[in-house]
């Protein structure tokens, strides 16, 4: 495409010191809009809002862009806009609003994974590993929580256990229950150990393990450490258990986030319509 002279000008003058990417995108970007208004009849000089309106309904429904490359190119608009003095031609303009974070249900290990990685970790001799995951599996903790643990922060008995989180996201503290299942693979864990460094967790040169050691170890077994929290929050909703209590124990400081964990996976909406007609 030919170089537009106006273009051109707002590149030199309003993106003067930026960077060349973003020049270079944004050329891209008025380049597109000034083709698509020569085929209505206007230009960068002439079109109006509902030229902008009509050109963002095309990338949202002929061109099929999802709302952030959407938006990527209704800001170069914008700049354009300011630039050009017509702001009154992308005021208000409607944008198919990017799907929140929270918007897809969480990745959880469904009972036959969760049951598997146990298992697995289970049958090593070296009892680390099996006590990691059921750490995070049992406790629900984030993976930087599970690796700042000191020995003195596990207090266990016979028949009960607590875990302190001294310093979680947002630096707040919390006591989590440690079930019994986890207890166990803590204190034949522990019970491995010769040394009498404070670090609950040791990677293989004797140091305090690191959250990437932690994340390979996972992913040999095919998951990560997010899909263990993600499992345990979302056992305790399935539970019932109250959204309160559930970010009491978490640590999350919203219940959005708790109710993100209630939203269906693609699995359960697609079981739950399997069968649908049967019977019928």
């Amino acid at each position: 495409m030919n170089n537009n002279p106006i273009i051109d000008r707002f590149i030199d003058e309003a993106l003067a010191g930026k960077a060349p990417n973003t020049a270079k995108a944004y050329r891209h970007s008025l380049e597109k809009f000034a083709e698509y208004l020569d085929g209505s009849g206007a230009d960068l000089t002439t079109f109006a809002r509902s030229d902008v309106q009509f050109y963002v309904q095309r990338l949202e429904t002929v061109e099929k862009r999802k709302a952030s490359g959407v938006n990527r190119e209704l800001a170069a608009i914008k700049a354009f806009c300011r630039w050009a003095g017509n702001d009154s031609a992308v005021r208000d303009i409607r944008v198919i609003k990017a799907a929140k974070p929270t918007s897809k249900a969480p990745e959880w290990l469904d009972r036959a994974s969760r049951n598997r990685i146990i298992r697995e970790t289970d049958r090593k001799r070296n009892r680390r590993d099996h006590a990691i995951v059921m750490t995070l599996l049992g406790c629900g903790l984030r993976v930087s929580e599970l690796v700042a643990l000191d020995r003195d922060d596990i207090s266990m008995s016979d028949r009960k256990g607590t875990v302190h989180v001294r310093n979680g996201k947002g630096g707040k503290e919390r006591y989590v229950p440690i079930p019994a299942d986890t207890r166990r693979a803590i204190k034949q864990y522990l019970a491995q150990r010769t040394d009498d460094k404070p670090a609950l967790f040791l990677s293989q040169l004797g140091k305090r393990i690191s959250e990437r050691t932690v994340q390979d170890m996972l992913a040999k077994y095919g998951v990560h450490p997010h899909q263990l929290r993600h499992t345990y929050v979302k056992t305790l909703v399935d539970s019932g258990v109250p959204t309160a209590t559930i970010m009491s124990l978490t640590g999350h400081s919203s219940a959005d986030m708790v109710a993100w964990y209630s939203q269906p996976s693609d699995d359960e909406k697609a079981q739950a319509v399997e069968n649908l007609f049967a019977g019928n």
